[in-house]
């Protein structure tokens, strides 16, 4: 099978991100007339004051989730927005034996109009995007993919070679556990996952191992990690999953 794109090669050294550098919020995406003043990963201290002008959009992770500053108006970033923090614990955590995630459907098949499922744990490998994964040593992640309205098949296995495991994503399935048994984790080498339907275009994933004891339990010091590391694509389904979650409870 012919190598390209970037190697899922499992590293035992991550960054961490020392207290100094700890921030009360991290900028996920702006938009409008002042977005060029927020780029993705800037940290806003404890305290810090944000002006916003008419038609702008701000979303950022506090120390408790995600939080949406909107519109004309001088915003404090601090901790005094009370919100169930419950949803960061939920994600952050080690996976044992994790499961399939279905999304939510009617007979196992989902609705035209329903909007793609989010992830129950930031521990996953987007196959539609690879790059960089981050994974706490001892733990499981997901195979994760956003659209389940379709059956997919793949092959994964070391990108040199050798011995390939048969991954199913059934209708409605939105992300399966990584094959352990089947295919462990082994530091130092390099995984790839190729499609049936797109053999020509095999999507390669790097694993960034962090020290459980690293992770934070909070949104804001939680992304700073993910991006700290290059895990972008977590941080943007981090992001997602928190807001989701918030808007739910709303």
């Amino acid at each position: 099978m012919k190598k390209s794109g970037l190697a899922l090669a499992a590293t035992a050294v991550a960054l961490t991100v020392p207290a100094a550098a700890c921030a009360q919020a991290i900028v996920v995406r702006a938009n409008g007339p002042s977005a060029a003043k927020f780029p993705r990963g800037a940290k806003l201290d404890d305290g810090a004051k944000v002006t916003l002008q008419a038609g702008d959009s701000l979303i950022v992770l506090d120390r408790a989730g995600s939080r949406v500053l909107k519109g004309k108006g001088s915003y404090t970033i601090d901790s005094k927005v009370a919100r169930d923090r419950s949803a960061v614990g939920m994600l952050s955590r080690s996976l044992n034996n994790p499961t399939s995630v279905r999304a939510g459907a009617v007979r196992g098949v989902p609705l035209p109009d329903e909007r793609p499922a989010l992830p129950k744990s930031a521990w996953l490998a987007d196959i539609d995007k690879g790059g960089k994964v981050c994974v706490p040593q001892g733990s499981g992640f997901y195979l994760w993919r956003t659209a389940s309205d379709q059956r997919r098949m793949a092959w994964l296995g070391e990108a040199e070679g050798g011995a390939m495991v048969r991954v199913q994503f059934p209708i409605g399935t939105s992300g399966v556990a990584w094959p352990s048994a089947s295919l462990p984790l082994v530091p130092g080498r390099s995984y790839r996952i190729t499609e049936d339907a797109n053999g020509e275009k095999p999507v390669d994933f790097e694993l960034v191992s962090l020290a459980p004891d690293a992770v934070p339990d909070n949104a804001a010091d939680l992304g700073a990690l993910l991006l700290a590391n290059g895990c972008t694509v977590q941080f943007d389904l981090l992001a997602d999953a928190l807001a989701e979650s918030e808007d739910a409870g709303a």
